[in-house]
């Protein structure tokens, strides 16, 4: 997932597709508009690109290939994942490697990103001028020990530091001057102290994915069991990050090993949703999502919505439930919204695999 400035060489695209459920948009809505974020699809491994559907909740306007629309090019790699700091939007991109960023106002990419020291990158979380990218750096799943955390010092803009963490640092949290990384080749989560940049680890009864913070800046962080790797002991982890220990385990079967997001709290934190996965009785996999309830500290009986097909990945926003849907590897997918009794709200088109939604800060 990546990109640079070397796609100006690029062919422009023509025409690009502009799609609604609801309203049709003639043209990109303004980024400056109320209510517009935007959906990330991350593309295909046969060669499609990731692209950008902008989605207005005010006015219900998808509009699909907003990047295209706004730069006149398409994206040259598929995003990992993005997030939004200082007024810019970031993007981790593989095939080719590499960091890059929007301006957060008008979307345009007026700069070359970074590719030096950007190996794999897998997640992204900033704090004042730097942004910590995980990156496994090379195969890990034969070599535990070639990935690391590249430092970027967004206003010198480059890798700074390469910090060594053995394990595949997948999902990050930055919580009281602390980076956590989610390890997922290691029964462990890994503490960076931001200020000595000393690593301790947190262990862990399975490997780790991804986190979502409480309104106390402590962690609850995905127990999944891979191939490589199994365990029994999956669901969430509750970390306190005052003293870096695991207090808590909530068990909950299978955990989504996907890699996209898959946990999202509601807005006052009273609930935490978990993609999982499972298969029916002519073993067809299918996607859910179960509940889990933050002061019972347990998981609803009932789960939220099953049997879904092809689910790739949640978020929740505007008091709804995102529901990402790639049924296919090569055809546009869609977003499915869920009001919090679970009852289907609308269906939104979008472009190849979408995986998550990012509101600009």
């Amino acid at each position: 997932m990546k990109h640079n400035l070397k796609f100006l060489l690029l062919i422009a695209i023509s025409a690009f597709v502009v799609s609604s459920c609801n309203n049709n948009a003639d043209d990109a809505p303004p980024v400056k508009e109320p209510g517009v974020s935007y959906i990330i699809n991350y593309g295909s491994y046969s060669g499609d690109k990731t692209t950008i559907t902008a989605y207005n909740k005010e006015t219900g306007n998808v509009t699909n290939g907003f990047y295209e629309n706004v730069n006149g090019v398409a994206m040259v790699s598929n995003v990992q994942h993005s997030a939004s700091l200082n007024g810019k939007v970031f993007f981790a991109g593989n095939n080719p490697d590499q960091l890059f960023w929007v301006d957060g106002e008008t979307f345009e990419q007026n700069e070359n990103g970074i590719t030096e020291d950007i190996i794999k990158p897998r997640f992204v979380a900033g704090q004042g001028n730097y942004l910590y990218i995980s990156c496994w750096g090379g195969d890990i799943w034969t070599d535990e020990n070639v990935s690391y955390i590249a430092k970027v010092n967004i206003a010198d803009k480059k890798v700074e530091k390469k910090i060594a963490l053995p394990g595949g640092p997948e999902g990050l949290a930055i919580a009281n001057n602390k980076l956590y990384a989610a390890l997922n080749y290691k029964d462990s989560v890994a503490v960076i102290n931001l200020s000595s940049e000393e690593i301790s680890y947190i262990e862990t009864p399975a490997v780790t994915s991804y986190f979502v913070k409480d309104n106390n800046n402590n962690l609850y962080v995905s127990l999944i069991s891979t191939f490589s790797d199994f365990s029994e002991e999956t669901g969430l982890g509750f970390i306190n990050t005052t003293n870096d220990e695991l207090e808590n385990v909530f068990k909950l079967d299978g955990v989504s090993t996907s890699y996209v997001n898959i946990l999202s709290s509601n807005n006052d934190f009273s609930k935490i949703y978990v993609m999982t996965s499972a298969y029916d009785a002519n073993w067809n996999l299918s996607g859910a999502i179960a509940t889990f309830d933050v002061a019972s500290k347990e998981f609803d009986s009932e789960l939220f919505i099953k049997d879904i097909s092809g689910m790739n990945g949640l978020s929740y926003y505007n008091d709804h439930v995102f529901c990402f849907i790639a049924e296919s590897v090569t055809g546009n997918g869609k977003a499915q919204t869920y009001k919090t009794d679970g009852t289907l709200a609308e269906e939104l088109n979008t472009g190849i695999a979408p995986y998550m939604l990012l509101t600009v800060k």
